[in-house]
């Protein structure tokens, strides 16, 4: 019943979330013949700077479909909207008002407030890695009407770097639920952390395979073939601290 009204709470999000990013998969794919058409007229790019680094490595790596589709989905169009969509998800939580009562109400269960915060986390992680891992799937199977393959294999670790290392994103939005009532506060206040976040990587961290959103896009296993370990590690210590830190303060909260 609890895991049932946690879905009840978040299906719309997740439905939204779920139609949009696979659009925008489908989208991604079919862009690959125009983009293919034109990098032989692209030239080699040499710019000092972070940001010129970047623009080099975004030319030299779209030049194959493998490369192209890790740069526009994986680090980009898939990684904002999960992230967005992930931290949406985490919003809310058991002092909701949105929910006219209800949460009160249930606070009132003979249930402790432990196992409903199992259940409002473990729905809204499990559509955070559905989110992760479905939607992508629709690269290696509409590949092929662009005369194009990709590895189910690749989709799945890329989801899994993504979810692994994201849902600390998740778990800040749902921390700070239990300390505002309304959905928009936790929102933003997470999305703003991830904006600068990831405004200030390029610039602070030297290896992108040990940045946030790097290791979230996967990016050492698109380029090395190897799993980031590390990040993965870091990423689930503090999506675990942050859950944590929730229930810490569910439990003292008077209702």
């Amino acid at each position: 019943m609890l895991w049932y009204k946690a879905w009840l709470e978040t299906r719309w999000r997740f439905l939204i979330g779920l139609a949009v990013m696979t659009i925008v998969a489908c989208g991604t794919v079919f862009d690959y013949p125009a983009v293919a058409k034109l990098m032989p007229y692209v030239p080699s790019v040499d710019a000092p700077g972070p940001m010129g680094q970047i623009f080099k490595r975004a030319i030299e790596v779209q030049r194959d479909y493998r490369g192209f589709i890790w740069w526009q989905w994986f680090r980009q169009n898939l990684l904002q909207l999960w992230t967005f969509f992930a931290i949406l998800l985490g919003s809310g939580g058991l002092l909701s008002t949105s929910s006219g009562g209800a949460a009160v109400f249930m606070l009132s269960l003979p249930v402790s407030r432990k196992r409903l915060l199992e259940a409002r986390a473990g729905a809204g992680l499990l559509e955070a890695l559905v989110l992760a891992v479905v939607p992508s799937l629709v690269v290696p199977l509409v590949s092929p009407a662009i005369g194009q393959t990709y590895r189910i294999a690749d989709v799945v670790a890329h989801g899994v770097c993504l979810f692994v290392v994201g849902s600390m994103f998740f778990a800040l939005a749902f921390l700070l639920s239990t300390a505002f009532s309304d959905v928009w506060r936790p929102l933003l206040i997470a999305c703003g952390v991830a904006i600068v976040i990831g405004v200030c990587e390029p610039f602070l961290v030297p290896s992108p395979y040990y940045g946030v959103f790097g290791a979230m896009s996967g990016e050492m296993y698109f380029r090395a073939g190897q799993w980031p370990w590390l990040a993965l590690g870091a990423g689930a210590v503090a999506t675990s601290a942050l859950l944590y830190g929730s229930g810490v303060r569910l439990r003292r909260q008077d209702f």
